[in-house]
């Protein structure tokens, strides 16, 4: 039986390009998945069509005449009962191993597959690339900005994809082609969940737990990354792209520049673009408006009421404060706000520059 399904699976996973469902598939796993998808989709649809034109059948050439009681029948046709038990079973097993298989292929990464760990929190991604250390982010921000552009009409789509690519020459997640990539996905405070449609993977991230899974990109591109589960007010907007770099020397020669800044500007202009890269932006506004967080605008050296172990305090947004704030988010809740800052992990130089920043956005 398995074998005589096998070449209809490999026919509808033979999908080249995007579909009512599915983008097109580039990944390893692409084929599998799809197969298996479209598999329990057609038997649905079969029994769904089956089953409700034999209950309208049934219904016109069974109707009884009006007035006309029910009768008992305990009769019954073992031939057909065996039928509809049995083909039933056989398609669920078959759904289940097939499903199965795929399981087992996608959990098992081989051992010389590159790393990287997926970082989710509020509502941004962090990508780190362990043979370097290099901490690259998913630039949420940027990315709905150039998509909210494209929908007002003031970015054209060149304009757009031009954009696009300088954000992510040191954004997103970047791998090279035909190459084993595990992915390590973790959570700083809620529940997320990593999804790469073109690849057919994904994986929830949970907070305190270690995920894991992998794929092969067999196609150089830019493909869309979301969170699939619902994580608060900005889960929309949580999205990054996917790099995939047409040889291991382009990514390398990307890797060695990834997280690097422009250190001859200002420091406040360093500090903005820190504010975008480490997902500030997304709990902290510019023009005094209340996010998740308190405004940056008129911050600096204003009294800031706050709450410590219960009990309340105050004191002066300074350069201390900042720092504090940066490292310890839990320890000082400002009043009004809910305590759900994520431990931002910044450098020396990066406190700095979000410290200056902070400045130059009036008192």
């Amino acid at each position: 039986m398995m074998h005589f399904f096998n070449p209809l699976l490999s026919h509808w996973a033979t999908q080249t390009g995007p579909s009512f469902w599915l983008p097109a598939p580039v990944s390893n796993f692409a084929d599998t998945v799809d197969g298996d998808f479209y598999f329990v989709y057609w038997v649905s649809i079969f029994f769904l069509v089956l089953i409700t034109a034999l209950l309208v059948i049934f219904m016109m050439k069974f109707k009884a005449p009006e007035g006309q009681k029910a009768t008992s029948q305990n009769d019954h046709n073992l031939i057909l009962e065996v039928a509809w038990t049995g083909i039933p079973v056989i398609l669920s097993f078959m759904m289940f191993w097939y499903g199965y298989k795929g399981y087992v292929a996608m959990a098992t990464a081989p051992s010389n597959a590159m790393t990287v760990t997926a970082e989710a929190s509020r509502w941004l991604w962090n990508f780190t690339y362990p043979t370097n250390g290099a901490v690259v982010p998913g630039a949420s921000e940027d990315f709905n900005e150039i998509r909210m552009g494209i929908r007002d009409g003031s970015l054209t789509p060149e304009a757009a994809a031009e954009r696009e690519a300088k954000v992510l020459e040191k954004a997103g997640l970047h791998v090279p082609v035909n190459t084993p990539v595990r992915i390590k996905v973790m959570a700083s405070d809620v529940l997320h969940s990593l999804f790469i449609p073109a690849f057919r993977v994904k994986k929830d991230c949970v907070p305190g737990r270690i995920g894991e899974l992998w794929f092969e990109a067999t196609e150089p591109g830019v493909y869309d990354l979301l969170c699939t589960e619902y994580c608060g007010q900005g889960h929309s907007l949580m999205h990054s792209k996917v790099v995939v770099h047409e040889s291991q020397e382009s990514f390398e020669k990307w890797l060695e520049v990834a997280a690097s800044y422009d250190e001859t500007l200002p420091f406040e202009q360093l500090g903005e673009i820190v504010w975008k890269r480490k997902g500030c932006v997304s709990c902290h506004s510019l023009d005094g408006s209340n996010k998740v967080g308190p405004t940056w605008q008129g911050a600096f050296g204003s009294l800031r009421q706050y709450t410590e172990n219960g009990v309340a305090g105050s004191t002066t947004v300074d350069e201390a404060y900042i720092e504090e704030s940066i490292r310890y988010p839990m320890k000082k809740i400002a009043d009004g706000y809910p305590g759900q800052m994520p431990v931002v992990k910044l450098t020396d130089k990066e406190i700095l520059w979000v410290t200056e920043f902070i400045k130059s956005l009036g008192k």
